[in-house]
């Protein structure tokens, strides 16, 4: 129902009303004396408690030789403690009717709970206890080695174009291992892992101070700032290592990669741009609506363009980051990219010469204020949705702490992207979507001949 209302509201918002604000999150934060920061907001319509936690490693950290340690360390951390046995993490949370999750990502590794208000202090505990005092033995990093291994046979090589999405852009895009890598690892990588290795990741990055917690929803703040300093508190302080130089040299000019999918039934296109901005600039902000005027929905200038105009294409995706981040995840160094399946028949020079055409316009004309006042509309009305859950403004809360440096960057952000003319999305195409840091990804479906 209250996803229905919202819906009723923003239909009847009128052109033009690119003003309206998202309601503002409020809440407090503090850290800890070794480091360790917190986000929190109080949220008491329902006895609902989500409980979030981002630590700053993901796969820009990982060190050649060690590709896949990341993602690897959000499975150990499902696989017992100290005071917890294996799988008695989830037993335990869901015995009070509670959820939970983990993600990895180029920049950071994302954890939530959410719970029943009662059963806060049972997740704070679980968390400070794997954190604390993981559980890192032989047969623990073994089992989840060949978990992980198997995730990527699912998911990457043998998924319909799941190489080329997961693999191929990102390496040939970038030039630095540190971002052309993929996050998932690779098995030779995983199988060379000793269990020193492992522990030394671990050690390293699973600090307090390299750690960010958000927690929203029916709490109590001076309670819950208790029960955090009392199982966080004496975590000590780890040295790190220096961070990753993640410098992407300029674009040598546009390539063309040639691969062939046989899991694909039908061909496909795949695009990217290296050096998308920094998060945060004016042109991040523009080429992030760009991307939503290309790519999302029917509506979409590429799929009015391809598929129902020109009927080459039967599917598209794509904006900032693409494919190698969402937008909301998104540091630099970054790219553009897009992806096309295209029907058989078809080449992908015909593609790309109709990409090209729609980027070039682009880059000349801009968008029409109407065109861009949709894609306004609908990015609105997409983030006062993401807002309506404790675990979405949690997530909000975090990856504005920690990719901008500041929780109040999540009440900020989207007055910036509805101040985003038309003019300014021509510049930043016409500087960041030259043919000179283009590289094409044709890809033929069925076995290699």
């Amino acid at each position: 129902m209250k996803a229905l209302l919202l819906s009723a509201v923003l239909a009847c918002v009128p052109a033009g009303a690119a003003d309206i604000a998202a309601p503002r999150v409020d809440f407090s934060s503090f850290t800890l004396s070794n480091g360790l920061r917190v986000v929190l907001s109080r949220d008491a319509s329902v006895p609902v408690v989500a409980m979030t936690m981002i630590v700053d490693v993901g796969g820009r950290h990982e060190t050649p030789g060690r590709s896949g340690f990341a993602h690897l360390f959000e499975h150990m951390m499902f696989e017992g403690s100290r005071h917890v046995p294996k799988g008695g993490f989830d037993k335990l949370l869901e015995s009070y009717g509670g959820d939970n999750n983990a993600s990895t990502h180029e920049d950071f590794t994302f954890y939530y709970e959410e719970v029943p208000s009662n059963a806060l202090p049972i997740a704070l505990w679980l968390d400070a206890d794997r954190v604390g005092a993981l559980s890192v033995t032989p047969e623990s990093v073994k089992n989840q080695i060949e978990v992980v291994k198997e995730e990527k046979r699912m998911r990457v090589d043998n998924e319909p174009y799941g190489s080329l999405l997961y693999v191929e852009m990102a390496s040939h895009t970038f030039s630095n291992w540190q971002n052309s890598h993929p996050t998932i690892g690779s098995f030779e990588d995983l199988d060379a892992a000793s269990l020193k290795d492992v522990r030394a990741f671990f050690e390293a990055y699973y600090s307090p101070d390299n750690i960010i917690m958000a927690i929203v929803g029916d709490i109590k703040l001076d309670e819950t700032r208790a029960l955090v300093s009392s199982y966080f508190g004496s975590m000590p302080v780890k040295p790190r290592p220096k961070a990753a130089d993640t410098t992407e040299p300029a674009p040598a000019g546009e390539r063309t990669i040639r691969l062939v999918d046989a899991h694909a039934k039908l061909p496909a296109l795949g695009f990217t741009w290296k050096g998308g901005p920094d998060r945060g600039t004016q042109d991040y902000y523009a080429l992030l609506l760009l991307g939503k005027a290309l790519f999302s929905g029917k509506s979409a200038r590429l799929y009015q363009k391809l598929v129902k105009e020109s009927q080459v294409a039967v599917s598209l995706d794509g904006g900032l980051g693409f494919p190698i981040s969402d937008a909301d995840e998104y540091t630099a160094p970054g790219a553009f990219g897009g992806f096309v399946v295209h029907k058989r028949e078809k080449t992908s020079a015909e593609l790309k010469a109709l990409v090209e055409a729609e980027i070039a316009k682009v880059a000349k004309d801009g968008l029409t204020d109407a065109e861009l006042e949709r894609v306004k509309t609908k990015f609105r009305s997409d983030w006062l949705r993401g807002q309506e859950t404790r675990l979405g403004r949690a997530q909000r809360l975090l990856y504005a702490a920690l990719l901008d440096g500041d929780p109040e960057a999540a009440n900020r952000e989207l007055s910036r992207f509805m101040a985003v003319t038309p003019d300014q999305i021509r510049r930043a195409a016409a500087a960041r979507l030259s043919p000179a840091a283009s590289t094409w990804f044709e890809l033929a479906a069925g076995e290699a001949k």
